[in-house]
């Protein structure tokens, strides 16, 4: 369970450092563009181990495993990826990536229903807290009034952020159930990043030629790295889901968002303004992820006490 959470930590890790390149990448480079650039470098990285270090397991797959293969491609990358990108180049990282915070939330009520998990309590209490920190980070600033144009921009973006977390969510459900029992995840990645940069390649590939010759080339290697850091933290990702439940996973490697912030009040001072409402929602969600984290380490009766304590404080 320890090195779930840790390699579930460093996924966040990884996501967060894509999503502020990302952010950078994407003044001058257009978010279908990015899309497939990141998917494509990660797709190098992580096949390119795959094939080195598992090459008579990409082989041997079977038919089911290479169906499943196939609906991961397809959910993480034409979909999820290219979802998140656009709304992080719509509303900016400390925004887009937050909202997409709603991820451990629907994967924890996907997981209890199609994979039958039994979630802990820390787990069961820690995950709304998460999310209800996000949800600070998402409201309006005060005296900034928008014209009409300006908020609808915003509330697309949010939407291509919610729809990033709601099918991400469901890959991560499709995932621990592959990678728990039928394909290594390291394959299991390699292989689902390659059907994604082939589908992402056949949909986009005109306006990413004709976006490539205009657009400057130190943003489209920005976004190629951003696809390294991503691709590295769909390994990490995978081999997490492949030793915990993704009821537990989940929640730990959606703490993405407060390294996001963390690294965008380093790097992005000049692109994007950090407020109040985000101080405070970082802390609730942190509170919200040490919840999850102490599952590992504390005895039931402990857990039981502590979560006593605090309801009586709170009285």
């Amino acid at each position: 369970m320890t090195l779930a959470v840790a390699f579930a930590f460093l996924a966040a890790c990884g996501f967060a450092s894509g999503n502020i390149l990302v952010r950078v990448g994407t003044q001058r480079v257009p978010a279908p563009t990015a899309a497939l650039l990141t998917v494509l470098s990660g797709m190098t990285l992580v096949l390119g181990l795959a094939l080195i270090l598992r090459y008579e397991d990409i082989f041997s797959l079977s038919l089911e495993a290479m169906g499943w293969i196939l609906v991961m491609g397809i959910m993480g990358y034409p979909m999820a990826r290219l979802f998140i990108i656009t709304a992080i180049s719509m509303v900016g990282a400390t925004r887009a990536v937050p909202m997409s915070g709603l991820q451990p939330v629907i994967t924890f009520a996907l997981g209890v229903l199609f994979l039958g998990e039994r979630p802990d309590l820390l787990v069961t209490v820690g995950t709304p807290v998460i999310v209800l920190g996000l949800f600070f980070v998402v409201m309006p600033r005060s005296g900034r009034p928008s014209a009409d144009a300006v908020t609808n921009f915003r509330r697309l973006g949010y939407l291509f952020a919610i729809g990033a977390a709601v099918t991400f969510a469901s890959r991560d459900v499709i995932s621990r159930h592959v990678v728990s029992s039928l394909i290594d995840p390291l394959v299991a990645v390699g292989l689902a990043l390659m059907v994604g940069g082939l589908a992402l390649s056949i949909l986009l590939h005109r306006q990413v030629i004709s976006n490539i010759h205009e657009s400057p080339k130190n943003y489209l290697l920005i976004c190629a790295l951003a696809g390294v850091f991503q691709g590295f933290a769909v390994m990490c990702l995978f081999q997490a889901l492949s030793r915990a439940p993704v009821t537990v996973v989940s929640p730990i490697y959606a703490l993405q968002p407060l390294i996001t912030l963390g690294l965008a009040h380093v790097f992005l001072r000049r692109l994007e303004a950090l407020t109040w409402t985000l101080a405070i929602g970082t802390v609730v969600s942190v509170v919200g992820g040490v919840l999850v984290l102490s599952l590992i380490h504390i005895s039931e009766p402990t857990r039981l006490g502590m979560i006593s304590y605090a309801v009586f404080c709170l009285k």
